[in-house]
């Protein structure tokens, strides 16, 4: 279709450079700092003071200190530092399922398992972490680590309070390490965002994120890891760290001098599209969600992402293809996140808001040609 010329509309557009958001001002980075080069393992000091800052300013119960946190150019890399910090080859990490496919790679080139836990959902309740699986999960031996993405990708669920502390039961009893990815933790959608786990210090625990979401740069090539945890545990984790960190110095000067004033501008992106999340959910309800409608929207509490569920009136494959050939609607379908069943497909809530209409008008009319 690509090659033809014909008209694609991205339904499950996650790309915030292509959505009409603007671009922050490039003087930021026009700092004569530039020209200079220094291998800090951890990142730059003022870059570190200035995020630790930005933490502190948004009244959280905790904010990481300077010395805990470690710049990289990726949360995609911060995984991978915290595979090889936290495992052995043949080891495992807990991976929640329905999830982003991505940590079955990144676990792979680290030769770790990654060890799958159960998501359920209750309608309207929403999304809720099946403990019994993690529990299961654990049992199996050689977990070092449980990933939790607060709010998970897809599924837009956070960790509920109760969650959160049966969570940390288990690996306190399992010995098992934390890492929480929180790339998507300011964007709440509906019923609000729970607690984050910055500071937490009941386990070794490792809070993810980065510049990709929280200012729409994902070019710009800036994540960052904030280590907590049991003081002498903490100590020696964050020495081992320093010395991955020191062997790739992977973050660039530019960007770590940009930082502070980059974090001052944040809230020209952070609040439009708060705005954008919320507007669009509320269309795509109206839309899909009118009396005797065949669709269902699941509940949404944050994130980038809505899942629609809809009949299975064919396998969610042809599903897939029939709303790219017939409608020009390309949407990922829900077995690309291990969904239990058929058929889900998801839509980007930061497209512009007469796209999202466009597509899920277009996303409606191709189902009701299927069950004329």
């Amino acid at each position: 279709m690509r090659a033809k010329g014909l008209p694609i509309l991205d339904f499950s557009e996650s790309n915030p450079t292509r959505v009409g958001f603007g671009f922050p001002s490039l003087d930021c980075f026009l700092d004569p700092a530039n020209h200079g080069y220094e291998p800090a393992p951890k990142g730059l000091l003022r870059a570190r003071e200035a995020l630790a800052a930005d933490y502190a300013s948004r009244g959280g119960p905790s904010s990481p200190r300077p010395e805990d946190l470690f710049l990289c150019a990726s949360t995609s890399e911060a995984y991978g530092w915290l595979f090889k910090l936290l495992c052995d080859p043949g080891d495992a990490v807990l991976v929640p399922k329905p999830g982003y496919p991505l940590f079955d790679y990144l676990a792979g080139l680290e030769a770790v398992e990654p060890r799958p836990y159960r998501l359920y959902y209750a309608h309207p309740l929403g999304w809720r972490v099946d403990l019994d699986s993690v529990h299961a999960a654990l049992d199996a031996g050689k977990a070092r680590a449980l990933v939790l993405i607060n709010p998970n990708n897809p599924t837009g669920s956070y960790i509920k309070a109760d969650e959160r502390k049966a969570l940390m039961e288990l690996c306190s009893s399992y010995g098992c390490a934390l890492i929480a990815d929180e790339v998507f933790f300011g964007f709440p959608v509906e019923g609000g965002q729970s607690s984050s786990f910055i500071g937490e210090d009941g386990v070794l625990c490792f809070v993810l994120d980065g510049l990709s979401k929280r200012l729409a740069l994902p070019q710009m090539k800036l994540g960052w890891i904030a280590a907590s945890g049991p003081r002498l545990e903490l100590k020696e984790a964050c020495g081992r760290l320093e010395i991955l960190a020191d062997a790739y110095l992977s973050a660039g000067t530019p960007i770590m001098n940009a930082l502070p004033k980059l974090l001052a501008g944040a809230s020209s992106f952070s609040t439009p599209c708060r705005e954008r999340l919320a507007a669009n959910l509320t269309a795509l309800r109206t839309i899909l969600e009118p009396p005797d409608s065949p669709h269902r929207i699941l509940r949404c509490e944050g994130g980038w992402t809505a899942i629609v569920e809809s009949p299975r009136l064919l396998d969610e494959e042809e599903l897939a293809l029939g709303l790219l050939r017939e409608e020009g609607l390309w949407s990922h379908p829900g077995y690309f996140f291990d969904m239990e069943k058929e058929a889900f497909f998801t839509v980007g809530l930061i497209l512009p808001p007469e796209l999202l209409e466009r597509g899920a008008r277009s996303y409606a009319a191709y189902f009701a040609s299927l069950l004329k």
